[in-house]
């Protein structure tokens, strides 16, 4: 029975990986810049580096967070982002690409993700979710306008 369990998750896992693997291998050039974009994101949160919020977010960002009462702004994102910095510490992430489209100065870029972290007890938990980000080029680079999103619910 734990066999079969094993050999089941580890098809998932590949076959989450191939697809990932397989659609960005068809991505335009600009397609593949903004996912570039949005992993540079990631790791920079990952590594405590909160520079992104203002490197990489539109002023006028409005975002909506899985679990939140009302979307939030910028000032927000900054207050949160520097709680969750202090209060935990990601181990291990991974993203996993679904959509990707650019339509002039816009784009969406869909995707599911899976983390592992450590609050300050040191307890530790994987979690999943997915996002749906819309980024805005202006001068001549991308920058967040908005997304919504989150953790999915825990099973």
């Amino acid at each position: 029975m734990v066999y079969r369990v094993a050999v089941r998750a580890l098809a998932c896992a590949v076959a989450l990986a191939w697809a990932g693997a397989a659609s960005a291998q068809t991505w335009t050039p600009e397609q593949q810049e903004l996912w570039k974009f949005e992993e540079l994101q990631w790791q920079m949160s990952k590594d405590k580096d909160s520079s992104w919020i203002e490197t990489m977010v539109h002023p006028n960002l409005s975002y909506w967070e899985t679990g939140m009462p009302v979307p939030q702004n910028r000032a927000s994102l900054a207050r949160w982002n520097r709680y969750t910095s202090s209060n935990a510490t990601v181990l291990e992430q991974e993203l996993f690409p679904i959509s990707c489209t650019v339509t002039g100065n816009v784009a969406v870029a869909q995707y599911s993700y899976q983390m592992a972290r450590e609050n300050y007890k040191k307890e530790r938990e994987t979690i999943t979710g997915h996002y749906m980000d819309v980024f805005m080029k202006d001068g001549g680079r991308w920058l967040f306008i908005a997304w919504a999103g989150g953790e999915d619910p825990k099973k």
